[in-house]
């Protein structure tokens, strides 16, 4: 496939940027936003009249940095939502551009992958969640694993970003041993709990509700894992909340535990073990979780790019186009342009519904199936670029 000019990669990432959205989460970061700002938690959710959604939003689930810069956002665009949303996305796209550089200095091909592919752009630039500004400063702290203290500083600001990598902590640990491994998990929970609790401690922001949120952790399901299936016998909500309550979760609290266990027996020695082991871990904790994104699947694809010499299968990602396609996530990427989007959507197609969920379902075995026999491969490999390319 012919690489994009650069020129045409000048305009296509800021254009996704300005006219681009996911409508329900521009609104659910505005509003956190904007609770910042008028001395409010951004936890709490708030009221946003709008066309497509309850007018009733819900408080944002990323940890605080991000919502202390979205409040940022807020302040410099004066409360316009359009320009709110392009400013929102200025660190999705330096991180895009870091991501593609740091790929090319590891030695690996492939790099542009993070400037033009179309699973990419959709859910980053496009979608405007932090998942892919939380990904690339872990990825930093990973190949930077040999200078802990600066390793263990980007990881904790990336969990307070978002806590996508939580389940590659036990990896990190087990690489620099038991003694250097404690230092580094105290060094890493230190920081990471100053950053997080200084914004409720300083600004006053409650703490009940992120404590409620993280509840709920256990009791949701859907997105792309095959439970969402669950929306075709008992509906849909915005909770995603299932009713058989956490004992849902169960199973992927355990998995998570048994999988750093025996990570930290098997203790990771070189940097491709490093890397493997934390694929290892973030698989489990992000991808086996009963409610996961199409965004979330950035930093396993990362990791899976860098043992692979080579950016993920176009089937895998195409999988994930087709699922958000089914899952009516595209579309409503057009919410800045079309504001009523999602009730428009739902007038024209609820006949086909039940065939929609069906398919929707279909599709998200299809992405788990590709996942897990790239995953496989990977698993098998006893060499590959990562060692000597991302060394």
């Amino acid at each position: 496939m012919n690489k994009p000019h650069p020129a045409a990669l000048g305009l296509l990432l800021p254009a996704l940027a300005v006219l681009l959205g996911h409508g329900y989460d521009l609104l659910v970061s505005y509003v956190a936003a904007r609770n910042i700002v008028q001395g409010l938690t951004p936890y709490a959710g708030g009221e946003y009249p709008n066309p497509s959604y309850p007018s009733e939003v819900q408080g944002i689930g990323e940890t605080p940095l991000w919502p202390l810069y979205l409040s940022t956002s807020y302040l410099l665009s004066s409360g316009d939502l359009i320009l709110f949303n392009a400013l929102t996305k200025i660190p999705i796209i330096l991180s895009l551009a870091a991501l593609a550089a740091t790929v090319r200095r590891a030695g690996v091909e492939g790099g542009g992958f993070y400037l033009w592919n179309p699973f990419v752009l959709m859910t980053t630039v496009a979608w405007g969640k932090p998942d892919v500004v939380a990904a690339t400063l872990f990825i930093f702290a990973l190949l930077n694993a040999e200078k802990r203290h600066l390793s263990a500083l980007l990881f904790a600001v990336s969990l307070n970003i978002k806590p996508l990598a939580l389940g590659a902590l036990p990896a990190l640990i087990a690489y620099h041993g038991p003694k250097k491994g404690l230092v580094y998990l105290t060094t890493t929970t230190i920081i990471s709990l100053t950053i997080f609790f200084t914004p409720f401690i300083l600004m006053g922001w409650s703490v009940s509700t992120t404590v409620g949120g993280l509840a709920n952790w256990l009791s949701e399901v859907g997105g792309m894992f095959p439970l969402n299936i669950f929306e075709y016998f008992y509906g849909w909500s915005y909770d995603g909340i299932n009713p058989y309550g956490p004992v849902v979760g169960v199973p992927w609290l355990a998995a998570i535990l048994i999988t750093s266990t025996r990570v930290m027996i098997g203790r990771p020695k070189s940097l491709r073990e490093l890397t493997l082991s934390a694929l290892v871990g973030c698989t489990v904790f992000l991808v086996m979780r009963p409610k996961v994104s199409e965004q979330n699947l950035i930093l396993p694809f990362i990791l899976m790019h860098l043992l692979r010499g080579r950016p993920v299968s176009g089937r895998l990602w195409a999988s994930v186009v087709l699922f958000s396609v089914l899952n009516y996530s595209v579309p409503q990427l057009l919410y800045p342009l079309w504001p009523s989007v999602a009730v428009d959507l739902f007038r024209e197609t609820w006949m086909f519904e039940g065939p929609r969920l069906i398919a929707r379902f279909v599709s998200s075995i299809i992405f788990y199936l590709l996942y897990f026999i790239e995953f496989r491969r990977l698993i098998d490999r006893e060499d590959g670029p990562a060692g000597s390319g991302a060394g």
